[in-house]
């Protein structure tokens, strides 16, 4: 099953977001929450694709840098459980990252990730993306 579609959720004053019912069927029992390294936005993985994602990278890092890799990432992430109603509690620095304050965000799956944005850096970064220069990337790796 893939994470996919757009969802808008408030952000409420403690920090808390509603993550998606079929987000949560995906990641499973709890999330990792992580800055995204090019946008002002979050990333969301299940515990497993996290994993995966770390070690690839890692596999690639000279064994000499791996300890300030490893801090960078985890430093400013989150491990998350949900609460009764779905939603996890993001920290001061991820909100800070994403330029998250109370109100509406967009939860957008992305296959075996999602991101948070807030409404304003989401349309910002969707204006952005140009339809034609993507479909001939695609078109261009399709097999």
């Amino acid at each position: 099953m893939s994470l996919c579609g757009e969802f808008r959720h408030a952000l409420d004053a403690k920090n808390r977001l509603f993550i998606p019912a079929k987000h949560r069927e995906v990641f499973g029992e709890s999330v990792m929450i992580v800055r995204d390294l090019e946008n002002k936005c979050l990333l969301v993985y299940s515990k497993d694709e996290w994993e995966n994602y770390r070690a690839t990278v890692l596999s690639k890092i000279p064994a000499s840098q791996r300890h300030d890799v490893n801090r960078f990432l985890y430093r400013n992430s989150l491990e998350s459980g949900y609460d009764s109603q779905g939603r996890v509690l993001l920290t001061p620095e991820l909100c800070r990252h994403a330029e998250l304050e109370r109100g509406t965000t967009v939860i957008v799956g992305c296959g075996d990730y999602s991101e948070i944005w807030t409404e304003e850096n989401y349309q910002a970064k969707i204006s952005e993306e140009n339809a034609e220069d993507i479909v001939a990337l695609l078109k261009q790796y399709d097999t």
